[in-house]
């Protein structure tokens, strides 16, 4: 896969067996390598039963906070309370990207194994395609998404000054019409937008999997191309309710 920055910006929830943290640490690599960052932890104080109630409670707080999850399987994983426990909650979750890797598997048939990363990854990769206009609108829904462990190219963060913005932006929409999903943000200000347009008939021509944010009360028959596609309306307010719709639609894509 290629990226257009090697700076980590998604985050991955790893549920793994202490004992298993070598075999682990490829699998933290291998995400790192693309774009991503592994929560991979080793707690001493898990072996203190007196403080069990107080690192459950912990624990399941950090993990209804993200969005994304390995669970990495093996005889010892089968045989800890913790990850038994952990995976129990993530598999209770509803609307979650997730993915299980066996530890054994990983040892003689790794590309097998890593693959899988691949498809998670592919779920969890986003481009914003949007009128630089509607910037303060879409660097709200950015930061609520990113904060859920999505990998974004959002060009007002993802791009240093003095880079060269264009290649960079190619490259980012050519991996998420290939793999990944793109946003697209409708407004009055993104119909006059000539880049917009551009990014929007590259999108379609590839058969990218596209969601449309409706972000103000342009009317929704200047974009007909969209017009049988699930449309997240957040033209009034960016509420709960319209960001968990979103995130529903993004891994319900991944998972096609």
């Amino acid at each position: 896969m290629k990226h257009w920055e090697k700076k980590a910006n998604g985050w991955v929830f790893l549920s793994h067996a202490s004992n298993d943290y070598e075999d682990v640490k490829i699998i933290r690599n291998y995400l790192e390598e693309n774009g991503f960052s592994a929560l991979m932890f080793y707690l001493k104080c898990l072996e203190e039963k007196s403080k069990k109630s107080m690192i459950e409670e912990l624990i399941e707080w950090e993990i209804q906070a993200r969005n994304i999850f390995v669970l990495c399987t093996s005889t010892k994983a089968k045989k800890s309370k913790w990850v038994q426990w952990e995976t129990n909650i993530v598999k209770g979750l509803p609307n979650k990207i997730l993915i299980e890797i066996d530890i054994e598997n990983l040892k003689y048939k790794k590309c097998s194994e890593l693959s899988k990363l691949d498809q998670l990854m592919n779920s969890a990769t986003l481009f914003f395609s949007y009128s630089h206009n509607d910037n303060k609108k879409v660097k709200i829904i950015y930061e609520k998404l990113s904060s859920l462990g999505f990998r974004i190219f959002y060009d007002t963060v993802s791009v240093k000054q003095g880079s060269n913005k264009q290649e960079k932006l190619s490259l980012a929409l050519n991996e998420a019409i290939k793999n990944g999903v793109v946003l697209i943000f409708l407004s009055k200000n993104a119909k006059k937008s000539k880049w917009f347009w551009h990014e929007k008939s590259m999108a379609l021509n590839s058969n990218a999997h596209i969601i449309p944010i409706l972000i103000d009360d342009v009317k929704l028959e200047d974009f007909p191309a969209f017009l049988n596609l699930q449309i997240i309306d957040m033209k009034n307010s960016i509420t709960d309710e319209s960001i968990e719709e979103l995130v529903i639609a993004i891994n319900n894509k991944g998972q096609q």
